[in-house]
């Protein structure tokens, strides 16, 4: 591991680790001990931009490992982990440099945590930074033929696998290697073009597999694949394109919203290969996505759970960690959404990587399940038939889908609006907003809802022309008169 790392008294971890007794008691750490290192290297086939110098895309590999050894190994601070977030592009930055970025990004994410979670993190951020993780280095690599399942993660857009470092260690706490690197662009850290920057995902994680398998020389018996957000949209494509992926977890996974579009229509994207064991953990949000991509998939066993009290930024660790330096540990509705989260993936990629596991069942022992995770089970049939319909451009039948349906698809709930919404970047969406003023055409609503979307395409006298029309339909309305003079400031 880096040289970098800071060594801290042993007195010092000692009453450190004794803080994190609960964290590891309520995630239900497996038994074996959890092993860290970090591998530099560069993919000499593709060019990567850094400090206005092109050179070989830089893949910082974090490797997780299980092992049966007890003997002490050498532990790591949180700080060891977000120093490595400074070193991904440049492994030679100096320690001073490190040791700012580390600073500041811990506060940022610890300041994001009190405004907007309400986690006690009074903790200083030294002590944050200084604060043991529950993996060591120095702990020996597995025997070659040890026999555990291996598990790539994808990060989100543009970050790094330390992300998840809870998730990851957890899983190896239970005999699953753990292999991954920082998500990037195709030649920089930054990721503007959706389908350029997920494919660059994808070759990463493609090479950093072929390290493994050249450099470490361990044997896995099975492989697996999770990914947050952006990262979810990677482990898509990866699968699609390694016949050996044995189940796919994604973690609010982009291809269940609205990149979906984007996905759909890149060469490598095939939903007859998409017939691997599947589970997707989706946001509190109950009117946000028809999760496209889990009702269209050929596999036979799929799996789809919402968190009810995790928005799209909970499916990282940070806030568990945060919440395990705090005096109250581990009882704050994030921490015990993370252990449930955790809980419900070891017990998926058991089940399809290790032979003999019992089956998926994410209900909480001596909790009502429903409190931490719940199961969807609205039915999104007809109107993902509609969206595979219109990504196909056959109007046609697409009119005719509505029609058919059009009492289930824009009564109630309005289907075709939420479908519209997640077409936002494509010109469907303007088909699907005026079939709901069509078919609904006293909704004042109906018709703001085109307006605004005219309005964000910049087509100002066309959103203008279906306020005016829900204006007569609402006259005293306050969310109309606001739009209306932002559309005037337009011109």
């Amino acid at each position: 591991m880096n040289n970098s790392y800071k060594i801290i008294s042993l007195t010092v971890l000692a009453i450190l680790f004794s803080m994190n007794v609960s964290l590891a008691a309520s995630l239900e750490f497996g038994p074996y001990e959890v092993g860290f290192e970090t591998f530099q290297a560069y993919d000499h086939s593709r060019p990567y931009l850094l400090h206005e110098d092109t050179i070989s895309r830089p893949l910082l590999i974090h490797f997780w490992y299980p092992s049966k050894e007890k003997r002490e190994g050498h532990p790591i601070t949180f700080r060891d982990y977000i120093d490595l977030i400074a070193l991904r592009e440049d492994f030679n930055r100096s320690e001073s440099e490190v040791d700012m970025h580390s600073f500041n990004y811990v506060k940022a994410y610890s300041d994001f945590a009190k405004t907007n979670l309400g986690l006690d993190t009074s903790k200083s951020i030294q002590f944050l930074l200084d604060s043991p993780v529950y993996a060591k280095t120095g702990i020996s690599l597995p025997n070659a033929g040890s026999g555990f399942p291996l598990l790539i993660y994808a990060p989100s857009n543009s970050k790094a696998s330390v992300q998840n470092h809870l998730l990851c260690e957890y899983l190896a706490s239970h005999g699953f290697l753990i292999l991954s690197v920082a998500s990037a662009g195709p030649n920089s850290i930054q990721r503007d073009k959706f389908e350029e920057s997920t494919m660059a995902q994808v070759l990463d994680m493609e090479y950093i597999l072929k390290y493994y398998e050249a450099r470490l020389k361990l044997n896995y018996t099975s492989l697996g694949l999770f990914g947050f957000s952006s990262g979810g949209n990677a482990i898509t494509l990866f699968q699609m394109r390694n016949k050996n992926v044995g189940a796919v977890l994604s973690l609010d996974g982009g291809q269940e919203y609205s990149t979906y579009m984007g996905l759909y229509s890149m060469p490598d994207f095939d939903l007859d290969k998409a017939n691997v064991p599947y589970m997707s953990l989706v946001n509190n949000y109950k009117s946000f996505s028809i999760y496209p991509y889990y009702h269209t998939i050929s596999s036979a066993e799929k799996y789809l759970y919402r968190m009810p009290l995790l928005d799209h930024n909970g499916f990282i660790s940070y806030w568990t960690y945060f919440d395990s330096c705090s005096p109250d540990s581990i009882k704050g509705n994030s921490g015990k959404s993370f252990a449930s989260l955790s809980d419900c993936a070891l017990r998926f990629l058991s089940k399809y990587l290790k032979p003999g596991e019992s089956m998926v069942d994410c209900s909480i022992p001596g909790e009502p399940a429903e409190q931490w995770i719940e199961p969807v089970t609205q039915d999104y049939t007809n109107i993902n038939s509609l969206c595979k319909t219109l990504l196909e451009n056959d109007l046609d039948s697409a009119e005719s889908l509505v029609e058919q349906h059009k009492e289930e698809l824009i009564g109630g709930a309005n289907q075709v609006n939420l479908l519209a919404r997640m077409f936002s970047d494509n010109d469907r969406a303007a088909w699907l907003y005026q079939k709901c003023v069509e078919y609904q055409p006293e909704s004042w609503e109906a018709l703001y809802d085109l307006g605004y979307y005219y309005k964000e395409k910049g087509e100002a006298l066309l959103a203008t022309k279906a306020l005016l029309k829900a204006r007569e339909l609402s006259p005293e309305n306050p969310k109309l008169t606001e739009l209306l003079i932002e559309l005037e400031k337009m011109e």
